[in-house]
């Protein structure tokens, strides 16, 4: 990608982390990156080119700070990382703005299910650390519970809300180890056969 084709990107990604979705035109990208609109629609032609553009690179940047969070050494590092993502409203806005977008653009949609490809691997990875296997159910469990914190975070005000999703987070991953099983309350126990094990 060209340096100003990144600027237009990244000037992109600015408006909708402050606006969402509906802030977002191409004469507000083009103001945001100090540019004529001619030029914004010399390298993107449409609305459509520049969404999907924006879509590839904030999968591409989410990819990139969740590897980074899940290679710390110990796993309370890793949780502390990944809520640490989660609860970033800006990452979220893009997010949701893009799965409006996914909802009627097939080409974003697409880019969507890249993110789920290049987050699967993260994810077996911070099971694995916590002795849990990554199946398919405990992959979308947490996929599913991470996208949950996200969205609760950015309703509820980001970063008060980075205690409880560590909480969550660190209560879901020991609950999928091996030898665990629910209550009711949807609390994860010992069974009384893993109890006697060492850990």
């Amino acid at each position: 990608m060209s340096v100003k084709r990144e600027a237009i990107v990244a000037a992109a990604l600015d408006v909708i982390q402050e606006d969402g979705l509906s802030g977002f035109t191409q004469p507000r990208v083009a103001q945001r990156a100090g540019l004529r609109q001619s030029h914004l629609t010399y390298y993107f032609p449409t609305r459509a080119d520049l969404l999907l553009a924006v879509a590839e690179e904030a999968v591409r940047r989410r990819i990139e700070v969740l590897r980074a969070a899940v290679s710390a050494e110990d796993p309370a590092t890793k949780v502390a990382g990944l809520a640490e993502v989660l609860v970033d409203p800006r990452q979220t806005r893009i997010l949701t703005a893009l799965a409006q977008s996914a909802d009627a653009d097939p080409s974003v949609r697409r880019a969507f299910l890249a993110l789920g490809a290049g987050i699967a691997p993260l994810g077996a990875t911070l099971l694995e650390s916590f002795g849990a296997e990554p199946t398919e159910a405990s992959l979308a469990l947490l996929q599913a519970t991470s996208t949950g914190i996200a969205v609760l975070a950015l309703a509820t005000g980001g970063e008060a809300f980075r205690g409880r999703a560590e909480q969550i987070l660190t209560q879901l991953l020991t609950g999928l180890r091996p030898g665990q099983h629910h209550t009711g309350t949807g609390i994860p126990h010992r069974s009384a056969d893993a109890r006697e094990a060492p850990a």
